[in-house]
């Protein structure tokens, strides 16, 4: 193992890759290729340690320099990224340049000393990119404690909640191996910081995702509006914004889609929020996730990655439908039931009695009920 920078030089020929070699060994660790494919599928392998500097040569086979330096930016944006070129590609450069985030381009054939010195300024700027991240996430990290320990301080409960929706983010981003994981787990900590602004009775209202009337359903509803002004405030957050905006409330009857536009990040805690929803009001966690499952608004990779971190299998199919007349005593619930005006007749994990099954036939007769009625398949969760 070493701590020099390592450099990842792609070229179609070898005696170009030898000479870079030879020219840049006695300072850096220096991995070659003459393969494009392989170049980016090593860049994508240590992207959580990324290369000091990826060089590239413009014309190869297959794909070209600008094709592979812009893959390369999405993969690993934060290694520098410097094109090879002959004299007669000067304009395709300039295309790089633009397209590729290229940080400059070298003239073939380039002698050793100009050469070191662009791979050192090269190296420089990685350095330099590296340095502002780590500063950026220790400024900010202080910046969130601070809000934290505000939240600790005036509720309690949402403070717990807060750091239960990190820890779970976290696991979540670890298994599905997510970039930038930090910036989903600072939304789950910061997602609801506004719900210091809402009543006590409203509190358990946001932690079991089931409001008790229209207005509290409003004041849950602004809850990522109200996060977002107050982040709006600290500099470098607009990726953690963009996750919090994008959040919906995590009883959603009937069942509907983010935004187009919302990111996997977005999606990723919108999932947590909702698993977190229906254990904190007592479903047990296999139907939970048979519930997130049932409702198809979520991968189903983002799915089964609760499930690992819950230490469970994800079941098949562990929700059906049934109509009024199969609804039976000693049915567990697999969704809120609704009356047809919205109000919560049952919620999801309750047990069917024969009170709430007279309770319920009573408004499908009188009022008429919203939605399906979802219960849980227990023969089927057994291997959960």
């Amino acid at each position: 193992m070493t701590d020099r920078p390592r450099i990842l030089c792609l070229d179609d020929e070898t005696s170009v890759l030898d000479g870079l070699r030879r020219t840049l060994r006695t300072s850096y660790d220096v991995v070659t290729t003459t393969d494009p494919a392989e170049a980016l599928a090593i860049l994508n392998e240590h992207r959580y340690d990324p290369f000091s500097v990826f060089v590239s040569d413009m014309r190869m086979p297959g794909m070209t320099g600008i094709s592979v330096l812009e893959r390369a930016q999405e993969v690993a944006p934060d290694t520098t990224r410097i094109l090879l070129t002959g004299d007669a590609d000067v304009q395709g450069a300039v295309g790089a340049i633009n397209r590729g985030n290229v940080f400059r381009f070298i003239l073939k054939p380039c002698p050793p000393d100009p050469l070191r010195a662009a791979i050192a300024a090269a190296d420089e700027q990685h350095r330099l990119i590296m340095a502002e991240r780590e500063l950026l996430q220790d400024t900010l990290k202080g910046c969130i404690d601070a809000l934290m320990d505000t939240l600790a301080m005036a509720q309690p409960a949402l403070f717990s909640r807060a750091g239960r929706l990190r820890r779970l983010a976290q696991d979540v981003c670890v298994l599905l191996e997510v970039p930038n994981a930090w910036q989903v787990e600072m939304a789950a900590q910061l997602g609801e910081i506004g719900a210091i602004t809402l009543p006590p009775t409203a509190l358990d209202a946001l932690q079991s995702g089931t409001p008790a009337d229209e207005t509290e359903a409003e004041m849950l509803a602004a809850l990522p509006r109200l996060a977002d002004n107050v982040l709006s405030r600290i500099p470098r957050l607009e990726a953690v914004r963009e996750i919090i905006r994008h959040q919906l409330a995590t009883d959603r009857t009937p069942v509907t889609p983010m935004a187009p536009e919302a990111s996997e990040a977005a999606h990723l805690l919108q999932a947590v929020r909702e698993y977190d929803a229906l254990v904190y009001r007592g479903t047990p966690a296999d139907l939970a996730l048979a519930t997130l499952s049932f409702r198809k608004t979520h991968d189903v990779d983002l799915v089964a990655a609760l499930a690992k971190v819950g230490g469970m299998r994800l079941p098949r199919e562990a929700v059906r439908e049934v109509t009024i007349d199969e609804l039976l005593i000693g049915h567990e619930l697999a969704d809120d039931l609704h009356t047809a005006k919205g109000l919560l007749l049952v919620s999801r994990g309750q047990v069917i009695t024969e009170q709430i099954l007279t309770r319920v036939r009573n408004f499908h007769a009188s009022t008429g009920l919203q939605g399906k009625i979802l219960v849980a398949d227990t023969e089927l969760r057994t291997d959960v």
